[in-house]
């Protein structure tokens, strides 16, 4: 029982060292990203941009910089789509009982310093939420930008 607690207390403590990022990448200016999909959210865009600079500053050693100018590199993205439609369907009433969001967004990383693109990719994630429940609307929302975050984050981090 011992090992499993230590093994959960020492993954529980893991974040990206920056071992892999190249040595002359130390800074990264994140502008807010673009919006295309249309989806009448809130702030989507400036929520997802802030996301990803909060997960940069907390889980890998690059630091943010304001000016596009005084960075190594740039993360720049759109939200090129928002969709919702129905994921489960009940079986009695041949319903819908949950909806599904997904957005997609696409996303360059630039080296700066060497005037090279180290990704152009699309990233898209999705959450269910119960129909008609629209604090868990606002919360699949919330949780499908966390996750794009997180695969953008480990995108930057990896492959080198």
């Amino acid at each position: 029982m011992i090992g499993y607690w230590s093994l959960l207390v020492i993954s529980g403590c893991y974040s990206f060292t920056g071992a892999a990022l190249p040595s002359h990448i130390r800074t990264i200016s994140i502008p807010i990203f673009g919006d295309e999909s249309r989806s009448g959210v809130p702030q989507l865009r400036e929520r997802l941009s802030q996301r990803l600079a909060d997960r940069i500053q907390t889980q890998s050693p690059l630091v943010i910089e304001q000016s596009r100018t005084d960075a190594n590199a740039i993360v720049e993205g759109v939200v090129t789509a928002f969709t919702e439609q129905p994921s489960v369907i009940g079986g009695a009433t041949e319903r819908a009982t949950q909806n599904r969001i997904t957005i997609t967004v696409s996303a360059t990383y630039r080296d700066l310093v060497k005037k090279k693109t180290l990704f152009k990719e699309n990233f898209s994630a999705f959450k269910d939420y119960p129909i008609g429940n629209n604090s868990a609307r606002l919360q699949a929302i919330d949780e499908t930008l966390t996750l794009l975050s997180e695969n953008m984050l480990n995108k930057i981090l990896s492959g080198w």
